[in-house]
């Protein structure tokens, strides 16, 4: 340990700020162990750093592991040129809704899965700047400062980064009807593998649907995007057909919204999570992940 400053004070500030940095990091790279990775860094740098000369330690810190995600997000296209299949966000699994433990990575999440798939078409500094502001309420001056940018360059930004994704930020009654309108399609959506009758189903995907499947090249999946709500259905029937879906299904939280998990023999083996159309009356896309590197962690 350097000199510069103390292990007290930086186990003190690591207790205190992992889980922010850790969200901060999950967020723009779409990956639990690249984040704790990142966040490791942080303090080791943070280490060799004379902590009496930060003013600021949250501010400093939040500018420290983004900057580290940045670094991080622009090698990630390189690295999923090989991968085979869609590259989707690992999922944040919770089987219960209650007693939050303290350490959780997403404590109070408001981007919700669906998003952090939008968020991977953005740029590394277009999503910097979209998770500081809405997920984490930062204002612009406070993000231009992190990003050594102008406050016009960030909220230029945040408007590419909007309009790719095609979100507006919503209220807390807008976030509730939210959550309602993916419980009902999460619950449509059990029946029919439940019953293997997707015809039900069929009617609540928009014409454009899109589903993508993200197996890692280790579980058979669909190795390009499925288009389409009927090509959707079929896939789903015909996987259904050969026992695919047999299993104890649970209704779950995925990454801060509703979602479900297919166990077999006591392990995880697909994650699925909907994702509502702008006026939140059907689904206009759905994400299948069966990558069992990107199921091992579960909280309980």
């Amino acid at each position: 340990m350097s000199t510069n400053g103390t292990a007290i004070e930086v186990e003190q500030l690591y207790r205190d700020y992992k889980p922010l940095l850790a969200s901060i990091a999950y967020r723009m790279l779409g990956s639990i162990s690249e984040a704790e990775d990142a966040v490791q860094d942080v303090f080791v740098t943070l280490s060799k750093v004379d902590l009496h000369h930060i003013g600021h330690p949250k501010a400093y810190l939040v500018k420290m592991i983004t900057n580290r995600a940045l670094n991080l997000m622009k090698a990630a296209p390189r690295q999923r040129e090989t991968y085979p299949g869609p590259w989707l966000p690992e999922p944040i699994i919770e089987l219960a809704s209650e007693g939050e433990p303290q350490e959780r990575l997403l404590r109070h999440e408001r981007l919700g899965y669906a998003l952090l798939v939008l968020l991977q078409t953005c740029t590394p500094p277009e999503r910097a700047v979209f998770v500081l502001r809405e997920s984490l309420g930062y204002d612009y001056a406070d993000i231009a400062a992190m990003l050594d940018k102008s406050e016009a360059a960030c909220r230029k930004l945040f408007s590419r980064a909007s309009a790719k994704i095609q979100h507006r930020p919503h209220e807390q009654t807008e976030e509730a009807a939210l959550d309602a309108s993916i419980d009902r399609f999460v619950q449509s959506f059990a029946q029919a593998i439940d019953s293997g009758r997707f015809e039900p189903f069929l009617h609540l995907l928009t014409d454009d649907a899109v589903m993508l499947s993200d197996g890692g090249g280790i579980v058979r999946s669909a190795l390009k995007p499925i288009l389409g709500r009927e090509r959707i259905i079929a896939f789903f029937a015909g996987i259904g057909g050969k026992g695919s879906l047999a299993g104890e299904l649970r209704r779950v939280r995925i990454s801060g919204q509703h979602g479900l998990l297919l166990y077999k023999q006591g392990k995880p083996q697909f994650a699925f999570i909907l994702e509502p159309d702008p006026q939140l009356q059907a689904i206009r896309a759905v994400y299948l992940v069966s990558n069992p590197h990107k199921l091992g962690r579960i909280e309980p």
